[in-house]
């Protein structure tokens, strides 16, 4: 499976900001969140999205066989 970009920039400028948004929230909020678990999940599901991001590729958009990049 090769790794080719398959993100429009909006898509990931979108994917950014909900990143930047979900990780601070389990940054800073963990007395709203109530579960050490909860948050860490928070946290990976942001870097995920903060991942895609830089990189352009999206894992579940390549098993899915989504590509929202014009050529």
């Amino acid at each position: 499976m090769a790794i080719t970009s398959n993100l429009n920039p909006i898509d990931r400028s979108i994917r950014g900001v909900i990143g930047i948004c979900i990780m601070a929230f389990a940054l800073f909020n963990d007395n709203l969140i109530g579960d050490v678990f909860i948050e860490i999940l928070l946290g990976i599901f942001g870097l995920l999205n903060l991942i895609s991001l830089f990189s352009g590729w999206c894992p579940v958009y390549q098993l899915a066989g989504i590509n929202t990049r014009k050529h």
